[in-house]
């Protein structure tokens, strides 16, 4: 694909050329028009592993859905906009890590990737949590429906504090994120858990940017959950800012930061 690395700028086509752009991208593409049509991808022969590509991106699509949903009452303050984009490649890559599925049909086995999950950057414009993170001592049962987090005189410099902002809360975050396989009953992904996409958090008391921290947060899902093999639990560990907003309430504040501190 040829990328235009000039000044020019103009709307429309030349002849057979075509220009355009991507969201949150600011190169500008260039291609040819035309190309197989609907008909011809669907059905022709020569398509079908264009097909089987296609069936493997909705999957990791569907995955990608259930993580933002996990993760919804976090987005978009704990983001960045490349956010979803470096998400779904993450996914596609676990998805190809299964050897032994078939072409187009390759299972989404989050609980084969652990390591690879943790390596999710939230914002790459900002990463205090990343910082801190030595700082957080996390730990869970084998049941999986709990974790804690454990911080000891947490406090804050000057220079990380955003300009305003008055109080600060530390944030322990659960979301359930179920292996995908494909259906051939409803062709297409299905999570094989019900516990997809659900979530638990715990928060810090509204605290003072000067004054050190020592607390202990449990997260935990609902008495009676039972997490199966086939489900990972992604353990968000955080900070958010706040203003006083008058009558003991607190407006958010930019530079929050978020890092994800374990995987299980």
């Amino acid at each position: 694909m040829a990328i235009q690395t000039g000044n020019i700028k103009y709307r429309g086509s030349f002849k057979s050329i075509r220009n355009y752009v991507n969201l949150h991208d600011p190169r500008t593409f260039a291609g040819e028009k035309g190309g197989a049509n609907r008909d011809l991808i669907m059905n022709n022969p020569a398509f079908a592993r264009t097909r089987e590509n296609m069936v493997e991106f909705a999957g990791c699509g569907k995955a990608c859905k259930a993580i933002r949903k996990g993760l919804n009452n976090l987005l978009p303050d704990q983001t960045d906009k490349r956010f979803t984009a470096r998400l779904m490649s993450l996914v596609k890559v676990i998805n190809r890590h299964d050897i032994e599925g078939e072409h187009g049909r390759r299972g989404i086995f989050f609980t084969e990737a652990h390591t690879i999950i943790q390596s999710l950057v939230f914002n790459k414009l900002n990463n205090l949590a990343d910082k801190w993170s030595r700082l957080f001592i996390v730990a869970h049962p084998v049941s999986k429906a709990e974790a804690t987090l454990n911080v000891t005189n947490f406090t804050l410099k000057d220079c990380d504090i955003p300009k305003g902002a008055t109080h600060y809360r530390l944030l322990n975050h659960l979301s359930a994120i179920s292996d995908y396989t494909y259906s051939e009953l409803t062709r297409q992904y299905e999570p094989l858990s019900g516990l997809d996409a659900t979530n638990a958090f715990k928060y810090s008391e509204y605290t003072p940017v000067e004054t050190a921290l020592t607390v202990e947060l449990k997260a935990e899902f609902p008495v009676g959950t039972v997490i199966g093999d086939d489900c990972t639990i992604l353990e968000c560990v955080g900070i958010e800012f706040y203003i006083p907003n008058g009558k003991g309430k607190y407006t958010p504040t930019v530079g929050n930061s978020l890092v994800m501190k374990d995987v299980f």
